[in-house]
């Protein structure tokens, strides 16, 4: 991003993506002072490049002075309250790609110094947006592999689980979720969202979504649980959502989040699975962690796999340091969530 803004003679560049109702999605500037980041989100709703480049065709170029003059920059508090103080009044924008209801925008950011960007620049810029657009796009497809892969896994193990938006449509499902949804659990599938049958249990799974979309960041992931109850009185669904592990630079327009059922099946391969999956655990910390959640000591371990205390007791420590614990008991009651 930043070789892109010094090809276009600009101080700093820009990806943000936004949803339909010009929410931030993700937000990537290069050479700005960090704060930037958290003004940018709380000023949308008055900066008036947003609804400009949210109804621009694609690929289609556009800066400050295609849409205000500069008294009104002079005059407009986006530009007093943000960009001023920051030294980035000027731009040059464009839209890159459009998914469903979200869409991303490539700019670069301008000093006082430089200035509005000149026609030379404006057309360097127009000729290289769609190689970025490439790019983008490239990686938004190896993030849709990467989620076959897992839920190929989950497939494999007979779990049921879901891969959510924070809205809970469900952008992915094993066979056994598509069985469950339909076998009267209090689950269903209603145009695509996971929808519990009761109206508070449906309130309880919104919420933790749309929790446990908005904190990703990175470190070991969060688990919330939700109890679902059927309306015949059945017996209680569970489901755990976390969210799915975080990645630096994450384009993908719809954060997803991982809803596993638990009270169906339950074996070491499935705890095996979800321990790789959202705590980056290797075979050899899977296997500690499993023996220590069947009340395995640090001895007992060591013995049956040949090696020494102090190795395992090491390891131990790897394994909570991933999974976000202090003691082993906290490490035990997570494990034994899943």
């Amino acid at each position: 991003m930043q070789s892109f803004a010094d090809i276009t003679g600009s101080r700093s560049g820009q990806l943000t993506g936004f949803d339909s109702n010009a929410s931030v999605l993700f937000n990537v500037f290069t050479n700005i002072d960090p704060a930037a980041y958290k003004v940018f989100a709380a000023t949308t709703e008055i900066n008036p490049r947003v609804p400009v480049i949210q109804d621009a065709p694609t690929l289609k170029v556009i800066s400050d002075s295609d849409f205000m003059t500069p008294r009104e920059c002079d005059r407009h508090p986006f530009y007093q309250e943000f960009l001023r103080p920051f030294d980035i009044p000027f731009t040059c924008m464009a839209i890159l790609d459009r998914h469903e209801e979200s869409f991303i925008s490539l700019g670069i950011l301008r000093s006082q110094r430089q200035g509005l960007i000149t026609d030379g620049q404006r057309r360097t810029f127009a000729a290289l947006a769609p190689h970025v657009r490439t790019a983008v796009r490239a990686h938004r497809a190896l993030r849709g592999h990467g989620i076959a892969v897992l839920t190929g896994a989950l497939e494999a193990l007979s779990i049921p689980a879901f891969i959510c938006d924070r809205r809970g449509n469900a952008k992915a499902l094993t066979q056994s979720a598509e069985i469950l949804v339909t076998s009267g659990r209090g689950l269903e599938l209603k145009a695509g969202r996971l929808q519990p049958d009761r109206p508070d249990d449906a309130k309880v799974l919104d919420d933790a979504l749309d929790a446990t979309v908005a904190a990703q960041k990175p470190g070991p992931p969060l688990l919330r649980t939700v109890i679902v109850r059927s309306r015949n009185s059945g017996p209680q669904l569970v489901l755990d959502v976390f969210p799915l592990p975080h990645q630096p630079y994450q384009f993908n327009f719809e954060p997803r989040a991982l809803v596993v059922a638990r009270g169906i099946t339950s074996s070491h391969a499935r705890r095996a699975t979800l321990l790789q999956t959202l705590y980056a655990l290797t075979p050899s910390e899977v296997d500690i962690a499993q023996g220590i959640a069947e009340g395995g000591s640090a001895e007992t371990i060591a013995t049956r796999r040949d090696v020494s205390i102090g190795t395992v007791r090491a390891q131990i420590k790897a394994i909570m340091a991933k999974v976000g614990v202090n003691r082993q008991a906290e490490l035990v009651v997570r494990i034994s969530h899943l």
